[in-house]
């Protein structure tokens, strides 16, 4: 047993989620309230995450269908687009997050990332972490990435897409969060 504290969705300050999926080569688009309703049903099981390298398990979170997210929107890229950036799932999490950001920040200036109310003009972009902030003619909107290498739809061989709810920080870096003990 190790102590999670709860970190992930619930937390995040965004206002459209983008969950990159190499192993069934899709990009999920979703507005990030749709799925934390999704997840207040109570229709999912938890799981464990893990991280290379880390002993023990570093989240937990919920794998979601894509189809129980509404206005979840799945985005086929062409074959060379994934090539190009050769995920591999040996890469670390900062390398396969940051090939996301990469291919996501490029769809955003590409207009192909479906930004209800956004105009259309091209947006400045702000990037930290796995953060994208998007200025569409002085509208903001904040873009959560995510590298979920296996998520996606069952029926294309993904597992669902992953919502963390809680991280296990070994290094304290959440000072003054509650930890809770999950089994």
């Amino acid at each position: 047993m190790s102590d999670l504290y709860e970190y992930g969705i619930h937390q995040e300050d965004s206002d459209i989620r983008v969950h990159v999926c190499p192993h069934v080569r899709r990009v999920y688009v979703f507005p990030t309230e749709n799925a934390c309703n999704a997840l207040s049903d109570g229709n999912y099981q938890p799981i464990d995450g893990y991280q290379d390298e880390v002993n023990g398990r570093t989240s937990q979170g919920y794998n979601v269908p894509p189809s129980d997210i509404p206005s979840c929107i799945a985005l086929t890229l062409r074959e060379i687009t994934w090539e190009h950036l050769a995920f591999d799932r040996e890469n670390s999490t900062s390398t396969k997050g940051a090939k996301a950001v990469r291919l996501v920040s490029a769809m955003v200036r590409r207009g192909m990332i479906p930004v209800p109310g956004a105009a259309t003009t091209k947006p400045e972009l702000e990037i930290s972490g796995t953060d994208i902030v998007a200025t569409f003619d002085n509208q903001i909107v904040k873009i959560q990435v995510k590298c979920d290498f296996k998520g996606g739809a069952k029926h294309l061989g993904g597992f669902g897409l992953f919502l963390q709810t809680h991280e296990r920080n070994p290094r304290g870096l959440h000072d003054g969060k509650q930890s809770i003990s999950v089994p």
